[in-house]
């Protein structure tokens, strides 16, 4: 089923777990940044997988897997091939997601991450970021720490640039 025409607004949006083809790695990564669910294919949708996946709202650039969701009655969007700007203007208004930076999931696996105390991790942080930062977060899927450093500032910068239609 097409969510062409999808309005849904609310929190609730976060909850669902988007399932994106290989190709928009780009706008799963964004996805991510913002909060919401996001499993990316690492090679073609198949029919096969897409049993696997029921539960999933798919986002594809594909007429040809579009096509395949649809006989299956799954739902799905089809977005506009391009460039990222115009793919996460079109999914969030189109799914009615809210655009905001919450930074809250790897932006690798998209697993939630975990707060932790910097002393837990004093080896692996690089000493002058043990000395400016206080507050570090964790993915224990990736075992990869994260804390708001300087480049947080071009994320939010590129956030905006990336939204303005």
């Amino acid at each position: 089923m097409s969510l062409e025409n999808f309005h849904n607004k609310g929190s609730h949006n976060r909850e669902k777990i988007y399932y994106l083809e290989a190709s928009l790695s780009g706008l799963a990564k964004w996805l991510r940044f913002m909060g919401y669910q996001v499993e990316l294919e690492e090679d073609k949708i198949t029919p096969e997988k897409i049993w696997k996946k029921q539960d999933r709202i798919f986002l594809v650039t594909s007429a040809q897997t579009a096509k395949q969701l649809e006989k299956f009655n799954l739902s799905y969007l089809l977005l506009p091939r391009g460039p990222l700007k115009a793919q996460i203007f079109f999914v969030i208004h189109k799914l009615g997601l809210e655009p905001k930076l919450t930074l809250d999931l790897c932006s690798l696996c998209g697993k939630k991450l975990i707060p932790v105390k910097k002393e837990e991790f004093r080896g692996r942080i690089p000493l002058k970021v043990w000395k400016r930062y206080n507050e570090f977060n964790y993915c224990a899927n990736c075992d990869k720490l994260y804390w708001e450093g300087d480049h947080i500032k071009g994320i939010r910068k590129k956030f905006q640039t990336l939204l303005k239609g």
